[in-house]
């Protein structure tokens, strides 16, 4: 399985630690702290799955005429 690395400077980090009530959103209220790499992988991959998801419900449909 491939792995991705995606790196930060530390005054990126620190900026999107300073951000993390924008990034959680409302969530942050059952999610309470500073997001966390675990956080982003979480994230990333739930994104990632729903929309290859999406993609494949599209493919498996078919058109009405």
């Amino acid at each position: 399985m491939p792995d991705i690395t995606v790196s930060f400077t530390d005054a990126q980090w620190t900026r999107i630690v300073a951000a993390t009530s924008h990034i959680k959103g409302p969530s942050i209220t059952d999610n309470p702290g500073d997001v966390t790499v675990d956080y982003f992988s979480t994230l990333w991959k739930q994104m990632v799955s729903n929309k290859v998801k999406e993609y494949e419900k599209q493919q498996a449909s078919v058109d009405d005429f």
